[in-house]
């Protein structure tokens, strides 16, 4: 366990599903539904509690509407282990007539569910109509999000892994029910998603020299028959 495999795999995951996510732009309608204003969506990598608690005391710094983000947690999916093999070898050259490279072991990733929460906070039920509309729309039931073999790995090419972004399929909303004259109103909504991915192993000192050639002797089926015969 003193090894350390560590490829920035969740992390990099997660900056691939706020890319999928970010980029929200909402607007500010009139009586007339005549758009009047255009609003960026801020996305912070915080727990909802967080971000309620800075706006409440540091107001200054947050502004609505806000997607806050974080992980839940992290499981291994047993629906994804396909056999016990620990892995395989792979050459470390991108081309197959050179001679004399090694090739290195690569094991087998650990198929993991990570578990993300996501929280919607708005001042204007409109706002979190539109936001809700960004999303829910393109997640039926998933979205699939791309990113490469880590560099650890050191594969000769990189190699793209897809991974499924399922959506759990509801939103909660919480609506403030008792506040005093010194609280803003707002509104909040819940879901979560499930990202499909992996976490890889240290990939040190598990080097084999590549075999090229294989001594092995032919015989066609009559061949063996008279060498039965002969040797009978």
């Amino acid at each position: 366990m003193k090894a350390q495999a560590f490829s920035f795999e969740i992390k990099d995951l997660m900056i691939q599903f706020v890319a999928a996510f970010d980029n929200v732009i909402i607007k500010r309608y009139n009586d007339q539904r005549q758009a009047m204003e255009k609003i960026q969506v801020r996305y912070v990598y915080a727990p909802k509690q967080r971000v309620l608690y800075d706006i409440v005391n540091r107001s200054q710094n947050i502004t609505l509407p806000v997607v806050a983000v974080s992980i839940g947690g992290v499981s291994r999916d047993n629906n994804r282990v396909f056999n016990k093999l620990s892995g395989f070898y792979f050459n470390r050259t991108q081309n197959e007539d050179q001679r004399g490279f090694t090739s290195a072991f690569y094991g087998s990733p650990v198929p993991v569910n990570i578990d993300v929460n996501m929280s919607i906070i708005a001042k204007y039920q409109s706002d979190m109509d539109q936001i809700l509309s960004n999303f829910v729309p393109y997640n039926d039931p998933y979205i699939i999000i791309s990113w490469k073999v880590p560099d650890t790995v050191d594969l000769a090419i990189d190699q793209e892994i897809r991974s499924e972004v399922l959506w759990n399929g509801n939103v909660s909303m919480t609506y403030p029910t008792d506040i005093n004259a010194s609280e803003k109103y707002r509104i909040t909504a819940d879901t979560s998603f499930t990202i499909k991915g992996w976490l890889f192993k240290d990939l040190r000192n598990n080097t084999a020299e590549n075999i090229y050639f294989v001594d092995s002797n032919f015989y066609t089926s009559s061949d063996i028959s008279l060498l039965q015969t002969l040797s009978g």
